[in-house]
């Protein structure tokens, strides 16, 4: 009788499709294989980015500031515990091994986004190692690219602000205007990335069109998600008393794998809206 009345709802017969597809694609093998692999290339990352950050006139003070703004309270305090070290002037080569760990890393989990949205779209990888290879280097420069301008954009945005004002003064209400709309910049700078993402990955090529219903999926999902995630863990999350020292990073491993499960969901839909998709 229960199964009958959610049969009845609207998009139950969508989310069915969608439920299978992602079994049959092992959807959260990949999405955690993905995860373990981003989650091993953040902290060299972090501090790759961080390195690059005390080179600016940012102060360390600030970096505190921005770090407790931008994530949750658990994630928080073992990042700012590491800008001490970083700002400290006797670890000059910490850049460049930063950089070469979290590319190498974060070029692994890109290589399971392939192997996992091609198992998604039903084809086999055909495509040269080389080639897939280098696909996965660029979108980890890509990928951080495109966090370093989010981040710009969300975080910095005022003093971007002030610094271009400053430059051109005949421009400041156009800057203006676009500081005051900069989540819904952030949100197409995202949005743009996911698209280009499930149009060129994957061992098979549509149209660009075709990859709007997933990627918008998963940039409102990443969002969305991230919110609640963030309020749930500074509020109600008792993780502490399980991991213990470890909590930050089990956090962060959960929030990874959601996004990526995520991710491979927008992949899905992209393949059920595309009619023309081969068989395997």
């Amino acid at each position: 009788m229960i199964q009958n009345r959610l049969k009845a709802l609207p998009g139950y017969s969508l989310y069915q499709r969608v439920a299978d597809k992602a079994r049959n694609a092992s959807v959260s093998s990949h999405a955690g294989a993905a995860a373990f692999f981003m989650m091993l290339s953040f902290l060299p990352f972090t501090m790759f980015l961080l390195s690059l950050l005390r080179f600016t006139p940012i102060t360390e003070s600030n970096l505190a500031n921005i770090i407790q703004m931008i994530f949750p309270l658990s994630f928080g305090e073992t990042i700012s515990s590491l800008i001490g070290q970083i700002y400290n002037p006797n670890t000059n080569t910490l850049l460049p091994l930063s950089a070469i760990t979290a590319v190498w890393l974060g070029s692994k989990s890109f290589l399971v986004l392939i192997r996992g949205i091609n198992d998604v779209y039903e084809i086999k990888e055909s495509r040269p190692f080389l080639l897939v290879r280098l696909l996965a280097f660029f979108y980890t420069f890509l990928f951080a690219i495109l966090f370093v301008a989010v981040l710009t954009i969300l975080v910095f945005g005022n003093t971007l602000y002030y610094h271009l004002c400053h430059i051109f003064p005949l421009l400041q209400s156009k800057f203006l205007t676009i500081i005051s709309i900069r989540p819904i910049v952030g949100f197409v700078v995202v949005f743009l990335f996911f698209v280009i993402l499930y149009y060129f990955v994957p061992n098979h090529k549509t149209s660009l069109l075709k990859q709007i219903p997933g990627a918008l999926f998963t940039t409102a999902g990443w969002i969305i998600f991230s919110y609640i995630y963030s309020y749930y863990v500074d509020h109600f999350s008792n993780y502490s008393y399980f991991y213990g020292t470890m909590t930050t990073i089990a956090l962060l491993m959960v929030w990874l794998y959601a996004c990526m499960y995520l991710l491979f969901l927008g992949g899905i839909l992209n393949h059920l809206a595309d009619s023309s998709h081969p068989s395997k």
